[in-house]
């Protein structure tokens, strides 16, 4: 009987442009929270959640979503580093 093999390699799987983003897109969310309203109110209470795992990800240089699809991050002149099929 075949098993699906669950593996997460704890490795860092984001690249640095990745993690500026993640940055940025993190603070923007809490900028925006802070600033719409002194108070919280309404959907403005989800921005933080959703910045948390975003900040966390940047941090920590892995994300369990691309671990799951098994995404590393490429070079950038990889399409210059492959060798010519013969």
């Amino acid at each position: 009987m075949n098993k699906a093999i669950w593996h997460f390699d704890l490795s860092p799987n984001i690249g640095i442009i990745d993690t500026s983003v993640r940055y940025f897109v993190g603070a923007t969310l809490i900028g925006v929270t802070l600033i719409a309203t002194p108070t919280p109110v309404g959907w403005l209470v989800i921005l933080p959640l959703i910045a948390i795992p975003i900040f966390i990800s940047a941090i920590s240089g892995w994300d369990p979503i691309y671990a799951l699809f098994q995404k590393r991050p490429t070079s950038r002149f990889s399409l210059f580093n492959k060798k010519p099929s013969v």
